[in-house]
């Protein structure tokens, strides 16, 4: 059922994936000739005074995809109320989903870091995956709950 404490576990966790989306910068860098560049998912990372991209090396497509991906499986996932087996997968692939979410994005700052030469001042944006994955883990651990139930309500029958 939707009513459930599981698909407000999961509900919480799409909305933490979902608002990477947004212009919430993950980290910001501090160049002293150009000023505060923050770094989020959606940017494109252009210098305005050379008309020339900061960084050529620099890639957010995997960022994209692996938040797009984790998005779509949080909501699937709550969809899925009446096959609990399938739901704790998907929820399973969504937490894995975001820890490699996680790695991929401070690599990815780890090089922007290594180009620029200057420290990342890591922000809201950073913490966002770490909050997805523990309402996913509270999620799981909900729907195991929930299967052991209905399991043991079966055989008293």
């Amino acid at each position: 059922m939707l009513q459930r404490i599981q698909t407000v576990y999961l509900m919480l966790a799409f909305i933490a994936s979902a608002l990477l989306f947004s212009k919430l910068p993950i980290a910001i860098f501090q160049l002293p000739n150009i000023g505060d560049i923050p770094f989020n998912i959606i940017s494109k990372f252009q210098n305005p005074d050379l008309s020339q991209d900061l960084f050529t090396n620099v890639n957010t497509l995997p960022l994209k995809l692996i938040n797009g991906a984790l998005v779509l499986l949080t909501f699937i996932s709550v969809l899925l109320y009446r096959n609990r087996p399938l739901q704790f997968r998907l929820t399973m692939f969504g937490f894995l989903a975001s820890v490699i979410l996680i790695i991929v994005m401070f690599f990815t700052a780890d090089s922007m870091q290594n180009q620029l030469k200057v420290e990342a001042q890591y922000k809201l944006g950073a913490i966002l995956p770490l909050i997805s994955m523990v309402f996913l883990i509270l999620a799981s651990k909900a729907i195991r709950k929930d299967e052991r139930l209905i399991k043991n309500s079966d055989r008293l029958r």
